[in-house]
C-alpha cells in the first residue's frame, strides 16, 4: 500500500461509521474482517504492528486435525479441523498442501494401538480427500524419513495432513478484505474507546507512522489482539478480570542435510507432554514445538535455554546422528493466546477451542482457537457480532469457497514455466511458485533483479510487499513476506541492507530513517543468534 493510499484509507476511518471495527489483524482478525466484508458489513481492521506479526506468524505451518486431541477424546475439536483442511487445500492450494507424516513404533504392540486411532483421524475426516492412513514397515519409514535413529525400530505408521505458509495466508486475508470493501491499516493503535451510556459506539485510534489521532464511529468493536487480549480488555474496564493463560512455543529450524527426510515426522510422547513435530517447509526442517507457561508478552519474544535444550535433547533422541546447536539455522518463538476464564495454569490442558466474551460494555473478545479452524472461528464470531449488534447483513457467510489470490493460474506445470522464464534454481521456482501462484509473473514481471546475487530473492518481490500487501518495514519484509529471518539468519542478515534500499525509495524514507530500520532489523537478528548459541559463548 503506498503512502497515499494509507492516507486516504486513515482519513476514511473518520468520514464513515462502521458496523465491525476489528482490532488484531492476526488470523482471527483479518479472517473476521473478510468474513464481515463478505456479508456486505462497513468494516475496518486495524493492526499496531504488522499483519501476523504476532503468533500467526510463529506457528508449526501446519493445517491439521491435532493428533494429540485424539487421547483426550475433542472428537468435535478434531473434526471441525479437519473438515477445515479440506476448505483451504482447496481455496488454496498454492499455500496449503498435503504432507504426509510418519509415527515411528519401536513396540510391537504400537503400530496396533497407533492404527486403532488414526482409524478414527481417517473417520472425522470422511469428507476430507487425503489418503488414509497405513501401516508400514521399518524400511519402508526410513525410506520416508532416512534421518530416523535404527535402533529398536520396528516399523511405523504413515498418515497424511496439511502444510501452509501461515504469514502469507495472514496478509491474503487482510489483503482480500480490502478487496471485498474493508478498510484495512496496520501500524495503527486503540488509544481508547468512546462510549454512551454505558456502551461501546467507536474508538480513538493513532497512526503511529504519521502520529495522528482521530475518532472511528463503529455499532460493533472486536477485540481480537491475540496475546494482548486483556489489555485491550482493561482499556474498556480497568476492573475487569484476566482471562489469559498465555504459553510459549519455539521452533528450531535446520538444514535438510542435518535433517534428511522427504516426509515429516511426528514424536508422540515426550517430556514436555506435548508431540513433537520434525517437518519439512522452504527447503528447511522445523523441530519443535515446547508448551511453556509464560507471564510476560513481548512482541519479538525470544526462545528460554531450557526450551532450545528441550527440543535438541528430543529431536536427538529419535535421530541417527544427535543434533548440535551449531546445526541451529534460525529460530522462532510464539505466544499462544489460550482463554481460561476459570484461571487453569496448566497450559498444556487448556482446550485449544476459541471462546468468545461480552462485555458489559458491549466489546466483542475472541480468543483460543488455532490456525487450522480460522475461517470456521470467523464465521462464529461475525454471526455473535450480528446478533449483538443488531445488524442487518446483506449475505450469510460466503467464506466456505473463497478463492484466494494466487488460485487463479496455479498449476504443478507453474514451476517449470518459472524455471524457464527467470532462469531460476528448482528451490527458487518451488518458493515463487507456492507464493504467489498464479501472481507470480505479476509480481515479478518480465526480468526482475536479485537483491543479492544467488539469494532467490528478488527487488520487485519488495516492491509488491509495499504496492499490494502492507509492508512498511524491513522486518516485515524478512520475517513475514520472504520468511528468511525464520529459515536464515545469516542470509537475513546480508537482506537487510537491500531490502531497506527499495523501501527507502518506494516509502520516501529520509537517510535517517532508512539506518534505523537497517538498525532495528540487525538487532533483531543479533537477539534471536544470541538466544541459540551456546552458554558462554559470545
Amino acid at each position: 500500500m503506498q503512502k497515499q493510499d494509507r492516507k486516504a484509507g486513515f482519513k476514511s476511518l473518520s468520514e464513515m461509521e462502521f458496523d465491525v471495527l476489528i482490532f488484531g489483524g492476526g488470523a482471527t482478525g483479518a479472517g473476521a474482517a473478510l468474513d464481515a466484508s463478505l456479508r456486505g458489513l462497513k468494516t475496518a481492521l486495524i493492526e499496531k504492528s504488522d499483519f501476523a506479526s504476532g503468533t500467526s506468524s510463529r506457528s508449526t505451518k501446519l493445517i491439521h486435525g491435532g493428533v494429540r486431541y485424539l487421547a483426550q477424546f475433542h472428537f468435535k475439536l478434531i473434526h471441525e479441523a479437519l473438515t477445515e483442511r479440506q476448505r483451504l487445500l482447496e481455496n488454496a492450494p498454492h499455500l496449503v498442501k498435503p504432507l504426509p507424516f510418519v509415527l515411528p513404533t519401536y513396540k510391537f504392540y504400537e503400530k496396533t494401538y497407533y492404527s486403532i486411532g488414526m482409524t478414527m483421524y481417517d473417520i472425522l475426516a470422511w469428507k476430507g480427500r487425503l489418503p488414509a492412513h497405513k501401516r508400514v514397515s521399518k524400511e519402508e519409514v526410513l525410506k520416508d524419513f532416512p534421518a530416523l535413529k535404527r535402533e529398536h525400530l520396528a516399523g511405523g505408521i504413515v498418515y497424511y495432513d496439511s502444510q501452509f505458509n501461515d504469514s502469507r495466508l495472514n496478509v491474503l486475508l487482510a489483503r482480500s478484505a480490502r478487496k471485498e470493501g474493508a478498510v484495512v491499516l496496520n501500524r495503527t493503535e486503540l488509544v481508547s474507546f468512546q462510549k454512551k451510556n454505558g456502551k461501546i459506539v467507536g474508538a480513538k485510534i493513532k497512526d503511529l507512522l504519521s502520529g495522528q489521532t482521530i475518532d472511528v464511529k463503529s455499532k460493533v468493536v472486536i477485540n481480537a489482539t491475540g496475546p494482548w487480549v486483556d489489555d485491550i480488555r482493561l482499556k474498556d474496564d480497568p476492573r475487569t478480570y484476566r482471562v489469559l493463560s498465555p504459553s510459549q512455543g519455539i521452533h528450531l529450524v535446520f538444514k535438510k542435510e542435518t535433517i534428511p527426510c522427504n516426509t515429516a515426522l511426528i514424536i508422540p510422547k515426550t517430556k514436555d507432554g506435548r508431540v513433537v513435530f520434525m517437518i519439512p517447509w522452504e527447503n528447511h526442517v522445523i523441530l519443535g514445538t515446547t508448551d511453556t507457561p509464560v507471564h510476560e508478552i513481548s512482541e519479538d519474544p525470544l526462545p528460554l535455554e531450557s526450551e532450545v535444550e528441550f527440543l535438541l535433547q528430543t529431536g536427538s533422541d529419535y535421530l541417527e546422528k544427535p543434533l548440535e546447536r551449531k546445526d541451529i539455522l534460525s529460530v522462532y518463538a510464539g505466544i499462544r493466546p489460550l482463554i481460561s476464564p476459570e484461571g487453569n495454569q496448566d497450559t498444556k490442558s487448556i482446550s485449544r477451542e476459541e471462546v468468545i466474551l461480552v462485555s458489559p460494555s458491549g466489546l466483542v473478545t475472541m480468543g483460543g482457537g488455532k490456525w487450522s479452524t480460522y475461517r470456521k472461528m470467523s464465521e462464529d464470531l461475525i454471526d455473535r457480532v450480528v446478533q449483538e449488534g443488531n445488524l442487518a447483513p446483506n449475505f450469510g457467510c460466503n467464506t466456505y469457497h473463497y478463492e484466494f489470490p494466487g488460485k487463479e493460474g496455479f498449476s504443478e506445470e507453474l514451476h517449470s514455466e518459472i524455471r524457464k522464464t527467470y532462469k531460476t534454481s528448482p528451490e527458487t521456482a518451488k518458493r515463487l511458485q507456492d507464493a504467489y501462484g498464479g501472481e507470480v509473473f505479476t509480481v515479478l514481471g518480465k526480468k526482475p533483479s536479485l537483491l543479492v546475487p544467488g539469494s532467490g530473492y528478488y527487488k520487485e518481490e519488495v516492491e509488491w510487499f509495499v504496492a499490494e500487501e502492507f509492508a512498511l518495514t524491513v522486518t516485515d519484509v524478512i520475517a513475514r513476506r520472504f520468511r528468511v529471518q525464520f529459515l536464515d539468519l545469516k542470509l537475513s542478515e546480508k537482506l537487510i541492507s537491500p531490502i531497506a534500499q527499495v523501501l527507502s525509495k518506494r516509502l520516501s524514507w529520509k537517510e535517517s530513517e532508512r539506518k534505523k530500520q537497517e538498525e532495528s532489523a540487525f538487532l533483531l537478528v543479533h537477539n534471536l543468534s544470541g538466544s541459540i548459541r551456546e552458554k558462554g559463548k559470545k
